[in-house]
């Protein structure tokens, strides 16, 4: 009776799971058609390949971009399996190649089924959720309040008049110490005094007698 064989994820997605190697040809890569799919992103699409040429079974890498390795070296051609052997894809995927006594009732699970149930069980969808930041303190969006407007223009209104203001108030004090003065000097005719007659005779002739 020839030997069976199947193969032992020892590292990698589905740790601890067994494949049975059967048929002529099993594919094994990251994409959904090969007949053994292994989720890892270090494993290509299509990583390598087992096929069976008289009693043997072989391995080849199948340009995979991170390679694969038996026993730790590195294959750069078909390698003829031999039970026992540990099988890399990558760097974090290790298969080992076992030899063993099938019971022919026995149930085990086909290499694609098991490989892809983690595939078929759904995914909660993750939807993005949209926060509205609060609205910081004191500011103002879009029309500035009219309390606060209003006092802006009564600030703006007194900084334009304050000159205006000031000049108004000191000739106001001007024309009252002219008028107080020009009263004190009525009053008492100080202005024909010397030496204020010749002052009042120059601007008005004949006011004070000589």
């Amino acid at each position: 009776m020839a030997a069976r064989y199947q193969l032992v994820l020892k590292s990698g997605p589905n740790a601890g799971l067994t494949y049975p190697v059967e048929g002529d040809l099993i594919t094994i890569g990251r994409d959904a058609s090969n007949m053994l799919v292994v989720n890892d992103p270090e494993v290509s699409r299509r990583h390598a390949r087992i096929y069976r040429q008289g009693d043997k079974y072989y391995l080849e890498d199948l340009g995979s971009t991170n390679g694969t390795a038996v026993n730790g070296v590195r294959l750069d051609a078909a390698h003829a399996l031999r039970g026992g052997e540990l099988i890399t894809l990558g760097e974090n995927t290790h298969l080992l190649f076992e030899a063993i006594d099938l019971d022919p009732d026995a149930t085990i699970a086909a290499v694609r089924s098991s490989l892809m149930e983690e595939e078929a069980a759904p995914r909660a969808a993750h939807e993005p959720v949209i926060t509205t930041p609060p609205p910081m303190s004191g500011s103002f969006s879009g029309q500035v309040p009219e309390p606060v407007a209003a006092k802006k223009s009564i600030q703006s209104a007194k900084k334009k008049l304050s000159p205006l203001v000031i000049v108004l108030i000191v000739g106001v004090i001007v024309l009252a110490c002219g008028c107080i003065a020009f009263a004190i000097f009525d009053a008492l005719n100080l202005y024909c005094t010397p030496p204020f007659n010749t002052i009042t005779n120059l601007f008005i002739p004949g006011a004070c007698p000589p």
